[in-house]
């Protein structure tokens, strides 16, 4: 038996995203981003953030995120 040089596809969803439709349980309704083994393989992390930020965008662009002993803080480009 031979292995894949890449897994079959890479899904990123969110804790709101629906999972299971008619054709399958287990495929999500609405993913954010699906990318194909091979596409994951290869592409860049500036890239897979960039799709993954224009997929949820809805607000200001996230620039960074600081999580320390006292929570979250994520600060926007707009400040």
């Amino acid at each position: 038996m031979e292995c894949a040089e890449f897994h079959r596809t890479v899904v990123f969803v969110t804790n709101e995203t629906r999972k299971g439709i008619e054709r399958s349980p287990q495929e999500y309704a609405d993913p954010l981003l699906v990318l194909s083994g091979e596409d994951y393989g290869k592409i860049t992390f500036d890239e897979l953030h960039q799709r993954l930020q224009e997929a949820i965008r809805s607000g200001p662009r996230v620039v960074a995120e600081f999580i320390g002993p006292t929570g979250q803080r994520v600060i926007t480009e707009d400040g």
